[in-house]
């Protein structure tokens, strides 16, 4: 699979926002999918589960946001 994006290139990198909320909506969906991936960005960042389900709730709402914008 190809790459289209340029992690170098920061100032003109953007998601696709449709994507990402359809992709945090089926995570959040499934109970034991969403444990998994709290768990798992909470050991890697070091931020408290808590807060990271604050970051996804808080990220579908601004995604949805978006979509609904354009």
């Amino acid at each position: 699979m190809e790459n289209d994006f340029d992690l170098e290139n920061k100032e003109n990198f953007k998601i696709n926002p449709e994507v990402w909320l359809h992709t945090l909506l089926a995570i959040t969906g499934d109970k034991d999918r969403k444990a998994e991936v709290v768990q798992r960005v909470a050991q890697k960042t070091g931020i408290t589960p808590e807060k990271v389900n604050l970051i996804i709730a808080t990220t579908i709402s601004v995604l949805i946001n978006q979509t609904r914008a354009n």
